[in-house]
């Protein structure tokens, strides 16, 4: 499973005169007919196929032996390799000895990058996409305890409370109080059980760090045990349903996905209706491309917005590094060039990241809400 810091060691893989990092996000997903036989080849000779011919026009022939490398060592790993996941991201220079892969269980947009450095902002949007979920499945017996993260689940501990309540032989008057007896004895014994399966939630959201929290069981047990959860993780569960104890690992995944998608939705309209609200108020926050730069060249802003839908070109200093909407004659900070880049969006995830601000992708009818407003915006500290 991939992590952060795999991706922030990435980001901070300094530049290279000469060196180029080859980026390539493949759909491997080997359950479909488009992938038979290593068919997801086809999706990388297409993909690099723009980058081949725009370096074959700059006539640089030293740049066109540096690609043919990346691009060969990359086709060698692709016609070995066994899918077993939804996607693969790869990144390679071969100048540098640099080759990384990691499969991914989420879907990435097929594609490829030939930069300076490695265009990462596929999987921070992943990080951002898909929190990490915490799933108790629990009974007045038993528990298991899952975490769920970039569509893959892992059962962490299995707890196996059986409850041992002797049968006891009586007669007469005294069975109604025995059969009482016993019932009280159960419940008390169910009660430490679910006071158990809460501490070891605590303790295992201590280590994973977990964004929400689901509760499946039935109905009266879930009701319960959300009463016995540490305040703070009462206040990360997001849904209770209904599952038997002994619900496979993908049924329990196929359920948790269901949930995060609706909830993902929910909160990133929530986040773009906050933000246009504050917006229109003035009260610290901005809307569109000019004002969100210039809040960014001020280092303002603390979490950036900004639309699954929006593609636009623009402009770098190649002096101060300051970012512009349009090329134009010279920088406006600094007088200096400017160089124009093809994703504007990148570079401004890229230098927001590096502000150490949040970013924030949205999808769906939130992010139609957000083009009618410009498509980006942002948060500011001050």
């Amino acid at each position: 499973m991939i992590s952060k810091s795999e991706i922030e060691a990435l980001m901070m893989r300094e530049a290279k005169a000469g060196s180029r990092v080859l980026s390539v996000f493949l759909h491997v997903e080997p359950a479909e007919a488009t992938n038979i036989n290593h068919a997801f080849m086809v999706q990388f000779k297409n993909a690099i196929r723009p980058i081949e011919q725009s370096v074959s026009a700059q006539g640089d022939k030293n740049l066109q032996r540096e690609l043919a490398l990346d691009s060969e060592r990359v086709q060698r790993f692709i016609n070995d390799y066994e899918a077993h996941a939804r996607s693969l991201a790869i990144f390679c220079d071969a100048s540098d000895d640099l080759f990384w892969t990691r499969p991914i269980n989420v879907p990435l947009r097929v594609g490829a990058r030939w930069e300076e450095t490695p265009y990462v902002r596929p999987l921070l949007e992943l990080f951002d996409e898909y929190e990490r979920y915490g799933v108790i499945l629990t009974d007045s017996e038993r528990a298991r305890l899952f975490t769920v993260f970039l569509g893959e689940i892992e059962e962490q501990r299995e707890a196996f409370n059986e409850l041992e309540v002797r049968h006891i032989k009586t007669t007469g008057t005294d069975h109604s109080r025995s059969q009482m007896n016993i019932q009280r004895k159960a419940d008390e014994h169910a009660k430490h059980h679910l006071k158990v399966v809460a501490e070891m939630m605590d303790d295992l959201s201590r280590r994973y760090e977990f964004d929400r929290l689901i509760l499946a069981g039935p109905i009266e047990v879930t009701s319960e045990l959300t009463d016995l959860l540490p305040k703070h993780l009462q206040t990360r569960v997001v849904a209770a349903i209904a599952l038997p104890i002994e619900a496979s690992a993908s049924d329990v995944l196929r359920e948790t996905l269901r949930i995060e998608e609706d909830v993902e939705r929910r909160r990133e309209m929530q986040t773009v209706e906050d933000l246009i609200a504050a917006a229109h108020k003035n009260a610290q926050a901005v809307l569109g491309l000019e004002p969100t730069l210039r809040a960014l060249q001020e280092g303002r802003i603390l979490r950036l917005v900004y639309s699954n839908a929006l593609r636009v070109d623009g402009a770098r200093c190649e002096k101060c590094g300051a970012l512009f909407a349009s090329l134009r004659e010279g920088c406006d900070y600094c007088g200096a060039k400017l160089r124009a880049v093809d994703d504007l969006i990148e570079e401004i995830v890229a230098r927001v990241s590096d502000q150490g601000a949040r970013v924030e992708l949205v999808n769906g009818e939130a992010s139609d809400r957000l083009q009618a407003e410009g498509g980006i915006g942002a948060f500011l500290r001050y």
